[in-house]
């Protein structure tokens, strides 16, 4: 049974994001554009990650191209980040 997860823009690192869907679950990451709010479902079937977006959706074959999808639009925090952040927080 597929388990959607629903959190805000990057709340999770793309590394976090990847986990879940390899897990079999659908991450919903909701993003503010233009004063509306956006949701862009992420999942995977058979061996096709997919990226629902309200406008199009986009297809990839590998992990790498989903993650580098995800950080580059700013959907989820780069595992860079969220280390950093870390360091930061216990300082």
């Amino acid at each position: 049974m597929t388990t959607t997860i629903q959190v805000g823009r990057k709340e999770l690192t793309s590394g976090e994001v990847l986990a879940e869907v390899e897990a079999g679950n659908r991450v919903v990451i909701e993003v503010e554009m233009m004063g509306a709010t956006v949701r862009m479902a992420i999942r995977k079937r058979a061996d096709v990650y997919y990226c629902d977006t309200p406008i199009k959706l986009l297809t990839y074959e590998s992990e790498e191209e989903l993650q580098h999808c995800l950080e580059r639009y700013r959907l989820a925090k780069r595992v860079e980040e969220s280390s950093a952040d870390e360091v930061t927080q216990n300082g």
